[in-house]
């Protein structure tokens, strides 16, 4: 049986690469990666010449380094990775996620399945929280059978080519680029949901584990990340509400909901995103 060609993204920011425990467990894979990615998304460069790149070049077969210093899209990142290399399977990563063995073997041994799911636990407690079929937290490894609606996060997710096919028969971006950084994951499980409500269908496994920072758990709600949190909420109403009426009904509130608190800054941004339709980096 032919390798998998397995390619795989590693988003950095804010760290140089040997602080990354994700680029730390990729030095440490037993098998090579047809094409690896790792897009910085700044503030600072990192050179083509840094010692991890290429130490990485000695153990998988492609490397590539991308300065996106302006801070890229997450949506952005992951479309235009999928659509520019070929591989049996695409392998989404942050920073700061431990990649053990086991992850390992399972991806370079899948077989006939269009999404991996790994079992994803809060580092700070190890507790886990995703992934969620049909609204509760999954209890068991294997595969996933005929789920009504799935949800996880982005880093260690495992998608197959022929999912890369099937949105492309869609007319449809795989990940929707409305989204910067929160909603990206959420809405793209989403459209996976409505596509298995509409009677299309995929094979799901979950038979990997893997330890993750969490930001929900593990961040405090700074201003960034409050500002954030309103434009996933703005544009998820906006282009995933079931009717107009929805959509009017939840923005009408959510403004309310704002102004009884006087909180004119977060008013006046739920009006702008709603009128933009994007995040304002997209």
């Amino acid at each position: 049986m032919a390798q998998l060609k397995i390619a795989l993204v590693v988003i950095v920011y804010g760290k140089t690469l040997e602080k990354s425990l994700t680029i730390h467990d990729l030095l440490k894979f037993k098998y090579p990666l047809s094409q690896l990615l790792i897009v910085n998304n700044g503030p600072e460069a990192i050179s083509e010449n840094d010692l991890c790149i290429q130490e990485l070049s000695q153990i998988h077969q492609q490397v590539t380094l991308q300065n996106q210093l302006q801070n890229k899209p997450l949506s952005w990142i992951y479309n235009d990775f999928i659509q520019d290399y070929d591989a049996d399977y695409y392998v989404l990563f942050d920073d700061d996620t431990e990649i053990n063995e086991q992850y390992q073997d399972v991806l370079f041994n899948l077989n006939d399945v269009d999404f991996e799911l790994p079992e994803i636990r809060a580092r700070c407690d190890l507790k886990p929280r995703f992934p969620m079929v049909n609204s509760k937290l999954l209890q068991q490894r294997g595969d996933i059978i005929q789920p009504s609606s799935i949800y996880s996060v982005g880093s260690g997710l495992i998608i197959s080519n022929r999912i890369k096919t099937f949105f492309k028969l869609q007319n449809m971006e795989i990940f929707d680029s409305h989204f910067a950084f929160y909603g990206v994951d959420t809405t793209f499980f989403t459209r996976i949901n409505q596509f298995i409500q509409q009677g299309h269908q995929f094979k799901f496994s979950s038979n990997t584990c893997l330890n993750h920072s969490l930001s929900l758990t593990e961040e405090e709600l700074t201003p960034w990340r409050r500002d954030e949190f309103i434009y996933e909420n703005v544009l998820t109403l906006k282009y995933y509400s079931s009717s107009t009426w929805s959509r009017s009904l939840k923005l009408f509130k959510l403004i309310y909901r704002k102004l009884i608190k006087f909180s004119f800054h977060d008013v006046n941004l739920v009006l702008k995103t709603f009128i933009r339709g994007k995040h304002p980096r997209c």
